[in-house]
């Protein structure tokens, strides 16, 4: 009678999932429709593709978390269980308190279940792909291929990407916010309001990451003319001061180094690093330089270290970005990102930074796999934007010998009439 019960209790948390998965894709797929009226150029076949992919390895991931610990479930269990407080306000903070949150009035007011919270999460994922999706295609003028396949479709279907941003967890919600927030750079004349609101959320889900960013962003408006008026970079550096006075604060406190010990130790994270290698699937990165450091976050596993089968996917997938980034390493791609519009400077400097931040403190492996998908996106846009430059050199060269071509072919016509 008990293990009917018990079936029937898991059957019900199932169907609440499933009801949740079709109520956020029928919205999904009526705000593809949107975009693409508001958004011409836009694909709306691939992005309608993009939803279905995401919600799929969405439930891959609820599928893992069955089996395996996450940080899903305890989210949900601190939740429901009002760990924090009984009212809403007792759970507001940044990092983990604030996916909780979220989180909260779904769980307690509506009673969503941990399944339906999941499904929700994953819509707020897929929301962030579909903006950044879009600041991909306002940006990159030309088409581009890798074994007959366009490049920029391969970069959106990457798993490991959708992964980590399709669960109850701060990888779905700071995705949304780093989607907001490039959606808004991209033109700040009539976007300020998604900056502001992409900003505090990356704030509230790693305050360290929005100050890297603000940061990097101020960087590619100072030391930039191309794309952007003097007035509107006056506006945006403006905001970004005063938006780093109230967050390097709150950084400095969340990670324990007072004003002082800012410009020694802001990068110093070796205890950290020790703690988290401590885990099963840990390398010990203590002795790495900083290179190594850099290379085993971005592009480790490579399938003789893999954590398991996971591991092994995403060897795959670090396989494919080592052969990437060798497309830009070289003289031509340094002199692209020194000479580059703002928008290709702030996501190359957000890329950078963020990523060696972190990777001073991924000593283990299922860690890094996780934390870099939030960057991994931003360095791609460098690369086919660089990729974009070339084509367009190119186009702009055959063009010009063209026009050549037909000039000397006139006058010569002139000469012979």
């Amino acid at each position: 009678m008990v293990s009917h019960v018990g079936r029937l209790g898991t059957f019900l948390k199932m169907l609440g999932g499933i009801f949740i998965l079709i109520i956020t894709s029928f919205l999904a797929l009526g705000i593809v429709n949107i975009l693409k009226s508001r958004f011409p150029f836009l694909n709306a076949v691939v992005l309608r593709r993009l939803f279905y992919y995401h919600a799929f390895l969405s439930i891959v991931y609820y599928i893992y978390a069955v089996f395996n610990p996450s940080d899903s479930r305890q989210y949900y269990l601190k939740v429901i269980s009002q760990a924090r407080g009984t009212a809403w306000w007792d759970f507001y903070g940044t990092s983990t308190t604030f996916v909780e949150f979220i989180a909260y009035p779904f769980i307690n007011y509506f009673g969503f279940t941990y399944e339906a919270m999941m499904a929700l999460f994953a819509f707020f994922g897929y929301l962030g792909f579909a903006l950044i999706y879009i600041f991909f295609q306002e940006n990159i003028r030309f088409k581009h291929t890798l074994l007959g396949m366009n490049l920029l479709t391969i970069f959106f279907f990457l798993p490991n990407l959708h992964f980590w941003s399709g669960s109850l967890g701060k990888g779905s919600v700071i995705f949304l916010g780093i989607g907001l927030f490039f959606f808004g750079i991209s033109n700040l004349r009539s976007r300020w309001l998604y900056i502001f609101i992409g900003g505090l959320i990356i704030y509230h889900v790693r305050p360290h990451v929005m100050l890297v960013i603000l940061v990097s962003s101020a960087i590619g408006f100072i030391f930039s003319s191309k794309g952007v008026s003097m007035s509107l970079r006056l506006v945006f550096l403006a905001g970004a001061a005063v938006a780093f006075f109230y967050i390097y604060k709150d950084v400095l406190n969340l990670v324990g180094i007072d004003d002082e010990q800012f410009l020694t130790e802001s990068f110093d994270l070796t205890h950290r690093a020790k703690e988290l290698s401590k885990a099963t699937s840990g390398i010990d990165i203590n002795n790495y330089s900083l290179p190594e450091q850099l290379f085993a976050f971005l592009y480790r596993p490579l399938f003789f270290d893999a954590p398991g089968i996971l591991g092994l996917i995403v060897s795959v997938e670090n396989v494919f970005y080592l052969l990437i980034t060798l497309r830009i390493f070289s003289f031509k791609g340094l002199n692209f990102i020194i000479k580059s519009d703002f928008l290709v400077k702030s996501a190359f400097l957000s890329f950078i930074t963020v990523s060696i931040a972190l990777a001073q403190i991924s000593g283990n492996l299922g860690l890094a796999i996780r934390q870099k998908s939030q960057v991994m996106i931003l360095f791609l846009f460098v690369i086919i934007s660089f990729l974009d430059k070339q084509k367009l050199v190119a186009y702009q060269q055959a063009m010009f010998q063209r026009a050549r071509r037909a000039k000397l072919a006139r006058l010569q016509k002139e000469r012979t009439v």
